[in-house]
Parts: structure tokens; sequence; C-alpha cells
């Protein structure tokens, strides 16, 4: 066998060990993706993590980045359709089309992993969403939002977005929809002003 065909079988093994990973956490969160778990809803054997991810911890950072990487493409396709012209309302719709994906439901899920201190993915997700407030900041001034501070901003939306998201997580009767409205229409209107409003400490 060629190295060629070799790397694409452990490329494929890869793959499905991540994407069996992923399913059984969204479903579950990181207890119900045991190596077991992986290994029979892959159909691969459980020596495979091992040897493709170290261990449990590593296969579950792969899959975190994947579904940010994932998350990320979705949006960013999404924003370049829009255009800067689509503003803050723009990212917000991105991101409620994002997370009314089943597939969106490892990141809220793997969220009370990652918190812990101690949490092998934590570093992990600090990094991740470094990397999206970075995608929301740019939009922005691409947008020529009229805002002093764009990370800061990018943050406040990051963190109202995914407000909204664990919240309906927890209580699936909750109108995300009217919720995201409400914020789009918060959001919009404080920046619609004709200055930018630059943070104070009084």
């Amino acid at each position: 066998m060629g190295a060629t065909r070799k790397q694409e079988i452990s490329a494929e093994t890869r793959r499905r060990l991540v994407a069996a990973a992923w399913e059984l956490a969204a479903e579950g969160g990181a207890a119900a993706a045991s190596v077991q778990a992986v290994a029979e809803r892959s159909g691969i054997s459980r020596g495979s993590v091992a040897w493709h991810f170290g261990s449990k911890d590593g296969l579950l950072k792969a899959v975190v980045e994947e579904a940010f990487r994932w998350g990320a493409e979705f949006m960013g396709e999404r924003l370049a359709a829009a255009g800067p012209q689509g503003g803050v309302e723009a990212l917000i719709e991105a991101n409620f089309a994002l997370m009314s994906r089943p597939e969106a439901h490892i990141y809220s899920t793997l969220l009370i992993e990652a918190v812990s201190r101690d949490s092998a993915l934590r570093a992990t997700y600090t990094e991740e969403y470094a990397k999206i407030r970075g995608l929301y900041a740019d939009h922005l001034r691409a947008a020529g939002a009229r805002v002093a501070d764009p990370e800061a901003v990018a943050a406040a939306l990051l963190g109202g977005t995914l407000g909204i998201n664990i919240q309906h997580r927890l209580d699936p009767g909750l109108d995300r929809r009217r919720a995201v409205t409400a914020m789009t229409d918060i959001y919009t209107d404080a920046l619609s002003g004709t200055e930018p409003h630059t943070p104070s400490d009084t």
C-alpha cells in the first residue's frame, strides 16, 4: 500500500472518530463520548483513539477545533453573502442560523466542561472564542459601525448570542427568535447614533 493511500485511510479514520465523538458529545456531553461509545458509533477499534489522538481529551480537543472551524466557515459564508451593509443584524442572524443547526449543540454542551479550571478543553475554547470575536470585530469594521472599540462590542455580541443559546438549551420553550429579534433591535438602535460611544470609567 502506497504512502498516499495510507494517509487517506488515516485521515478518514480521524474524520470518522471526530464525527462520532461530535455526535455523542452534542447529545450527552463529554461523559457520553467515552472511548468505547466512540468506537461503537464509528465502527473503528478503541485503540485507534489513542493512536490518532493520544487520549479521550485529545479527541475532544479535536472535536472542539473542528466544530469551531465549521462554525466560522458557516458564519463567514453568510456574512459574505450579506456584505458589509448587513451590519450588526447580519452578525446576529448568522449566529442564529448556525445555532439552529443540531450540530451546533456541541458548543454549549462542551462549554460546561471547558469552564472548569482544570479542563483539558479550557484553553481550546478560549482560543476559539477569541477567533470568533475577531470575526465579529472584522465585520463591524467592514460595515463601518460607529463604535470606538469593535473588539469590546464583538465580545458583548458574542456574550449575548451565547447567553440566548444556552438558555434555549436549558429551556427549549424559550422563543429564541423573539430574543434574537429584541437583541438585534437593541444593537441596531445603539449603533445607529451619529457619534461612536467611548467607554468611560465614570
